[in-house]
């Protein structure tokens, strides 16, 4: 009687059910997450960490005297940075002579790779020079002299509406 009562389907076959696949999807996921997540990793490079710390501490006392060296020499500007240019505005002390040439370094906190090192060259008092435009977001400027012995940095969120003020150890 059971024989009889029961419909003749024949049996489906493993993989035309749902749950075998969906069961062995939830592990491959994971497998081809793991191998993109490696691939990131291999071929990414973290710019945060530095390969010799104990050498870029003691730098930290360099960087110290130079912004001290700037607060001596009474400098002061003002950095207006405007799409692809950017000029500087530098008071001294009366007893220092401003050269004609600077250096800028545009670095971004977290990727290396947007960093910019600009001449900055003295035409009628102001000093300008000639960049990649920033995009938004927090940036460093430090400005220095070709001898480097002085340095006055700055961090700031661009765009910047007004010109970004310079004072040593600030």
């Amino acid at each position: 009687m059971n024989s009889t009562t029961r419909s003749a389907s024949p049996a489906r076959p493993w993989y035309r059910e749902p749950w075998p696949w969906i069961l062995m999807g939830l592990p491959g996921t994971v497998v081809v997450a793991g191998f993109i997540t490696f691939y990131l990793a291999a071929h990414n490079t973290d710019g945060l960490v530095v390969d010799d710390y104990y050498k870029e501490g003691l730098a930290i006392n360099r960087t110290l005297r130079r912004q001290e060296a700037a607060r001596k020499l009474g400098l002061s500007g003002a950095l207006a940075v405007e799409g692809g240019g950017v000029s500087l505005v530098l008071k001294a002390n009366d007893a220092y002579v401003l050269p004609n040439q600077l250096r800028l370094r545009v670095a971004h906190p977290t990727i290396a790779g947007q960093d910019q090192v600009v001449s900055l060259v003295r035409a009628e008092g102001v000093f300008r020079g000639v960049m990649h435009p920033l995009e938004a977001g927090h940036w460093q400027f430090l400005v220095e002299d070709e001898a480097q012995t002085w340095r006055i940095a700055v961090s700031a969120k661009m765009p910047a509406a007004a010109p970004l003020t310079l004072v040593p150890g600030a």
